[in-house]
């Protein structure tokens, strides 16, 4: 199982089919939390939706890359980070995170996403990441600044939030050891 530790205490870990009791509680205790930008609350209602969430995970780990792992702080889940999607042909991933309010401000997701990006460019070999972030979730849009993610446009209209459309800001960040096209080219 994957296993990635970062400091003080944190810890990425690949959620498995056991996990699924402890995400479930995680979730239910910040409901009203997360539901502010997270459109999918109402579809957990119980541990099984979470264990659903989990298998549908690690299938698309095995289809696609795409993978999704839990967030421990000292032995205890406090949040979810992955790729919602990794497109191979174009070489970028997608990746979504969210984070428990007790968890917040200790610079925890800032770790996890630099994890992250280190895996993405390092390991999957990608050329870039996108995060995109609706554009009144001013914490979550903090992690892509601190970054040196740029801000490449607006999405308009982009998800729709239990009873409204909200935009997203789009992130982006280039793999910087990647050749220019230049260098490919002087290669040949």
């Amino acid at each position: 199982m994957f296993v990635h530790e970062l400091d003080h205490g944190i810890s990425l870990r690949f959620l498995q089919c056991r996990h699924a009791e402890e995400l479930f509680q995680v979730t239910e205790e910040n409901r009203y939390h997360l539901r502010e930008w997270l459109p999918w609350l109402d579809l957990v209602k119980n541990e099984k939706d979470s264990a659903r969430f989990i298998e549908n995970s690690l299938r698309s780990f095995a289809h696609s890359g795409a993978f999704v792992c839990g967030i421990w702080q000292k032995g205890r889940l406090c949040g979810v980070i992955g790729y919602n999607r990794v497109d191979w042909e174009a070489r970028v991933a997608f990746p979504g995170y969210w984070l428990a309010k007790s968890a917040e401000g200790q610079g925890i997701m800032t770790a996890c996403c630099r994890a992250l990006l280190d895996h993405a460019f390092n390991e999957y070999r990608l050329e870039r990441v996108v995060i995109t972030v609706a554009t009144g979730n001013h914490k979550s849009q903090a992690i892509p600044d601190r970054l040196g993610f740029q801000r490449d446009g607006i999405l308009h209209d982009a998800e729709w939030l239990y009873d409204h459309f909200v935009d997203h800001t789009v992130n982006v960040l280039l793999n910087i050891e990647r050749p220019t096209i230049e260098h490919r080219n002087e290669e040949k």
